[in-house]
């Protein structure tokens, strides 16, 4: 390749600083524009200025002396010159072309919220469609304006459906080296050839301003740092509320046994990985937690360049891990180090060999998996380094399920399972649209060619922090961070103000409610809503002191039939819960009776297995004893307002077995069926003008464990004495024009 020479690079610096200044803000004075050329040397040192004052309007109307600048602009319409440029653009072309057929160019639309790809080379020309910040494309061809703007030519999907047309150069970010060297060797970008400088004001990054204001001062640190790096808003469209409903559900998002329990929601499978909290999900979807040095190569674009993607920088990075050298890698004479280099440097694939390694170091850890021994019964001599189709709740079923993919896909070595899991992640996720650590996690691109929320490499919601935490220390070792890179950091609609916090505690209570019971759930005897998901309950608590939860279980009717029961313990920033099953139905509604001679009056009657009560006081049930229990009863009206608890505001109680103020021990028994003790509650001399109210009633029971004690509730039940009177009459029980009959009629007819 060679690079075009013009007679005078004044001439080229002076044309396009005129177009330069006509995009100047009217009035815009007191300052020089600095524009340079490029001289052809290695150094890459711009050594041609030149200056060009901008009048200052306000105190004269003169215009500034052209003399030589008109000479030398003129150079840039003689036909020789032109010619000679064009035969230059053509010869640029064919070397691109080489470029493409050998492997794609990628590169993202950047510098806009969003952009018109048009069908020609031209600001004019109709648009294909308009495509988000962000919107991944591939380069074919470039063409070269007379004002001396570079359009790319490219193609990308959108929907479904593949696009092409031309977007300016100005408007993409490529970090492919192929493509920059070509580039830069042949002048395709005349407008990067002459940048500009401003005498005043601070530095402003065009490519981080497109950033909500939240993301800008982390990235202005590293594009200080790191002035090559290029940052592309990728504007998702999508509600970052909405996102987080998709990825906390159906176990795509996954926390490790050695994370705090306040980040976990459950056991997902049989002791290593468990549920996500949302909290901990939104922590490490939000990217403004991530813009910094060790967490922001999970946005970086996962193709290979030459200039540092080199086999001693992989095995500087393996040195410490099961794939150091000089071992061979199983069934290979070659080292770990070279199989990654040289499968992710190939022609056809050109994916970075540090994600490669990072990848599988992030699968394999310390390299002891069944997955990869060759060694596993049934499997012998078959590998799988990247775990593709590795799924399942238990250990056996992932490493069957996974070993399996490698059998059938013929994965016999330590050489063709890399080979096979990197093609894999180049042709199903990197030019599918998950192009990025970040997007292989969590796909939520909406022009990816899956469908949102699906088709995510892995389920552990940590690992493009760990994976990017990784090949940043892959770059730091081959000094490599001073080179150009591209970051793809989404940006999502009614995002929080501040990135969201990452949790220390939680006062979530996880439940797996079993089936037939009522999904409310009562903490301490109060009702909270729970939440489903992946397969559990969640009710956030108002604090750290709830000692129990409780969910019933409802006929068809709506009576209470059965009860179950977890008991809490708030240790280290979260709730710890533990299923009592041998404490199911520990108190049992049995109905309500009402008085039919004297004083009116309802009893509501609650039951207690025999044979548990008898353990409870005895000896102990998983270390509980029964202390006491009795019935709870208030006005029905104000369990709105006030929780009916023992000892609540406006909530009347009676014991029925315990020690009462004496320290003697108090045992009434209404009756004994079916192997159970009922107690009840009377409420009796109520006048005619309360016979319509209804008084809810429930039982109550105070266990003890290592001296701490939780009160356990049974349903709660409300019912009126007129109620309960008609509901007497209506059944029939008695004979018309008795005793019975006549007191119940005369209750109804009060109560009118």
């Amino acid at each position: 390749m060679k690079r075009f020479v013009p007679k005078t690079k004044k001439a080229i610096c002076l044309a396009v600083s005129a177009l330069l200044l006509t995009a100047l803000p009217a009035g815009t004075t007191g300052f020089s524009l600095r524009v340079f050329a490029m001289e052809p040397q290695e150094t890459n040192i711009f050594t041609t200025g030149v200056e060009i004052p901008v009048p200052d309007t306000t105190e004269s109307q003169e215009e500034p002396a052209t003399g030589e600048n008109e000479e030398l602009l003129e150079e840039t319409h003689d036909p020789e010159w032109k010619a000679e440029w064009e035969a230059h653009c053509q010869e640029a072309r064919e070397a691109l072309a080489d470029l493409v057929n050998e492997q794609p160019i990628m590169a993202l639309v950047y510098l806009s919220d969003e952009y018109p790809v048009r069908a020609e080379a031209s600001y004019d020309s109709e648009t294909v469609l308009t495509v988000p910040s962000g919107q991944m494309v591939t380069i074919e061809d470039v063409v070269i304006s007379e004002e001396y703007v570079a359009w790319e030519y490219v193609g990308f999907y959108s929907g479904g459906e593949e696009y092409h047309g031309y977007v300016p150069r100005s408007n993409l970010a490529c970090s492919d080296e192929r493509f920059l060297e070509w580039e830069s060797s042949y002048g395709m970008n005349p407008m990067d050839a002459v940048p500009m400088t401003i005498d005043a004001g601070p530095t402003v990054y065009g490519d981080i301003n497109q950033f909500p204001a939240s993301y800008q001062g982390p990235l202005t640190a590293l594009k200080e740092q790191y002035p090559n790096w290029t940052f592309v808003m990728w504007n998702t469209g999508l509600d970052w509320n909405t996102v987080i409903d998709n990825e906390i559900g159906g176990g795509k998002s996954l926390i490790y046994k050695n994370q705090p329990d306040y980040t976990k929601e459950g056991l997902y499978d049989n002791g290593s990985w468990y549920y996500a909290s949302r909290p901990i999900l939104e922590y490490y979807m939000d990217p403004r937690n991530s813009l910094t040095l060790d967490s922001i190569f999970q946005f970086e674009l996962l193709t290979y360049n030459a200039s540092y993607h080199t086999e001693a920088a992989v095995e500087s990075f393996l040195s410490n891990t099961f794939m150091r050298s000089p071992n061979f890698a199983p069934g290979t004479s070659m080292t770990y180090a070279h199989i990654f280099y040289a499968i992710g440097a190939e022609d056809i694939r050109q994916v970075s060999p540090f994600h490669l390694a990072a990848r599988v170091y992030q699968e394999q850890g310390q390299g002891t998996s069944p997955l990869i021994s060759g060694n596993y019964p049934g499997y012998e001599g078959f590998y799988n380094y990247f775990n593709v189709g590795a799924s399942g709740t238990s250990d056996t079923e992932v490493i069957q399920n996974g070993l399996s993919y490698a059998r059938d896909h013929g994965w016999n070595n330590a050489y063709q399972s890399i080979l096979g899991g990197a093609d894999v992640i180049t042709a199903n996720y990197i030019r599918k649209g998950q192009g990025t650590l970040y997007l292989q996690k969590f796909n939520v691109n909406p022009q990816s060619a899956h469908a949102l929320y699906t088709h995510q490499y892995m389920q552990n919601i940590m690992a493009p922090t760990t994976e990017g935490a990784s090949i940043m220390k892959l770059y730091r070792s081959a000094d490599a961070l001073n080179n150009t890179f591209v970051f793809q950091i989404p940006v999502f609609n009614n995002m929080p103000e501040a990135a969201s916090p990452k949790p220390t505690a939680s006062t979530n209570v996880v439940l797996s409610i079993p089936g037939g019971y009522d999904t409310t759930v009562y903490l301490d005897g109060v009702a909270y809503g729970a939440a489903c998901r992946n397969g559990r309950y969640i009710v956030t608590a108002p604090n750290a002191n709830m000692t129990n939860a409780v969910v019933y279980r409802y006929n068809e009717s709506g009576v209470p039939v059965g009860m179950y029961l977890w008991t809490l313990e708030y240790v280290n920033g979260a709730y710890r819960v533990t299923e009592q099953p041998q404490l199911t139905d520990l108190l049992t509604y049995h109905g309500f009776s009402i008085r039919i001679t004297g004083k009116s009056g309802i009893r509501y009657k609650t039951g207690i297995s025999t044979e548990l009560r008898e353990r409870l006081t005895s000896s102990d049930v998983n270390g509980y004893t029964l202390k006491e229990y009795g019935t709870l009863v208030m006005n029905d009206a104000n369990r709105a307002a006030y929780p009916m608890v023992l000892g609540g505001e406006k909530v009347s109680s009676g014991m029925s077995y315990g020690l009462n103020a004496g320290g003697a021990l108090e045992d009434k028994i209404y009756e004994t069926v079916d192997g159970r003790y009922r107690f009840t509650s009377v409420l009796v001399g109520l006048p005619p003008s309360q016979y319509k109210v209804n008084y809810a009633f429930r039982g109550y029971a105070i266990l003890e464990k290592n001296g701490v004690r939780t009160v356990v509730y049974g349903p709660i039940v409300a019912r009126s004495i007129y109620t309960l009177a008609q509901q007497v009459l209506n059944m029939g029980l008695y004979a018309g024009g008795s005793e019975a009959d006549a007191f119940l009629r005369t209750l109804i007819q009060d109560a009118q």
